[in-house]
């Protein structure tokens, strides 16, 4: 992970934890860019009622600066049908974003090249906050939950690509 992107995105969460003191977990991954996953307790009561959600409230106004966002990126209904029913795509429980990447692992990434691009978003994504305390045990946790789910229902041909991809 780029350690400019890190200092950008703990000075933006030690700001956002001075006015919002939800969080669960938080996390930073690069797709489409370095943005956060918000796991909160609204995220987790979420029934989309966006414009009175206090985390809502809290980002809805950032916006991307040096390849890092703090603000939302709206779900599509294709999206809501894969990733959950929230309204924004980075507004995620982490199980709900752990199945985000189980399913397109098992849905959409059908060539090697799609599978080991999402196998690096997976791997690179960093934990910069968590409930436990503990960031770099949740992010084994969430790594090896993502293989194991995913090994366990896909096919031979694709199993192979990530088994050679997590032995490097």
């Amino acid at each position: 992970m780029n350690k400019k992107i890190l200092t950008i995105a703990q000075n933006k969460f030690n700001k956002f934890s001075k006015e919002y003191n939800n969080f669960i977990n938080i996390i930073i991954d690069d797709w489409r860019g370095f943005r956060f996953i918000f796991d909160t307790d609204d995220v987790r009561k979420c029934n989309n009622d966006c414009p009175n959600c206090p985390l809502y409230n809290l980002v809805k106004d950032e916006r991307k600066k040096n390849n890092f966002s703090a603000g939302l990126y709206k779900a599509s209904n294709e999206d809501k049908v894969l990733f959950g029913p929230q309204n924004f795509l980075n507004c995620k429980t982490l199980e709900q974003y752990k199945n985000c990447f189980i399913e397109f692992l098992l849905q959409k990434a059908k060539t090697q090249k799609k599978i080991e691009e999402e196998l690096d978003l997976i791997f690179n994504v960093e934990f910069i906050y968590t409930k436990n305390k503990n960031p770099k045990q949740t992010k084994e946790k969430f790594r090896e939950d993502i293989i194991q789910k995913v090994l366990e229902k896909m096919e031979d041909p694709r199993k192979k690509i990530i088994l050679n991809y997590i032995q490097k």
